[in-house]
């Protein structure tokens, strides 16, 4: 869903489904909501490259299915994070090992995936420990991170965010 650049990233924010493609944009929980109506995924894929790799599956499981639901716009209801996600092989993030120390929700260190947001849940940020590493993409702008607290970007990195 979205791509790789040096430059300042500024990709459309996509409210409908109608407008998914292989081009490089945000998507917002609507546009989520649609798709899964359309598609019936059951899993979301979380993958970001810069100095390490942060890179997880939601879980094929009810922990994992109220991850999909959460993105997706089905609930408001933020998931535990841990137990609702696999790590993939090449996954070598701090964020993945430190999931109870995930979110936001009046407070940090919840435990859970997100930061109580709205249309912009799928990418600002869905998993992050305060002040330490993030998965975390923005419209505009360059804060963009990944397993970090580094704004900054360079070519080959990329944050993609897929649906099964």
């Amino acid at each position: 869903m979205v791509g790789s650049s040096s430059k300042r990233f500024n990709f459309p924010i996509e409210t409908s489904y109608r407008g998914v493609s292989s081009s490089q944009k945000f998507l917002t929980k609507t546009a989520m909501n649609q798709l899964r109506t359309h598609l019936s995924f059951t899993q979301l894929r979380f993958f970001c490259r810069k100095q390490r790799t942060f890179h997880v599956t939601t879980a094929n499981s009810s922990t994992g299915e109220a991850v999909v639901q959460y993105f997706s716009g089905q609930t408001d209801t933020m998931p535990a994070s841990c137990g609702s996600f696999v790590k993939m092989d090449d996954d070598n993030s701090f964020l993945a090992g430190l999931c109870s120390s995930w979110g936001w929700e009046g407070t940090f260190y919840v435990g859970k995936w997100g930061h109580l947001m709205d249309q912009d849940r799928l990418y600002n940020p869905p998993a992050f420990v305060a002040y330490l590493y993030h998965f975390l993409i923005t419209p505009g702008v360059t804060r963009w991170k990944c397993d970090d607290y580094n704004v900054g970007v360079s070519p080959g990195n990329f944050w993609k965010v897929f649906v099964r």
